[in-house]
């Protein structure tokens, strides 16, 4: 029987945070990755008003 996959343990590509709470952009080789946070996302102006990815924007 198949349990829940643990989560793997992401660090922030930009600014380095360790397992941020809202991610974009997961990459993960054998159980450790890279992502971007949504504060990083944000200060670089990827994101609408509402959080989504503004249009033309690719991770």
């Amino acid at each position: 029987m198949n349990g829940p996959h643990p989560l793997p343990a992401l660090s922030c590509r930009k600014c380095g945070r360790s397992n941020p709470w809202v991610y974009l952009a997961p990459v993960v080789v054998e159980g450790a990755g890279t992502c971007i946070c949504m504060d990083c996302a944000t200060l670089r102006g990827w994101l609408n008003a509402v959080g989504n990815l503004k249009p033309g924007v690719s991770l």
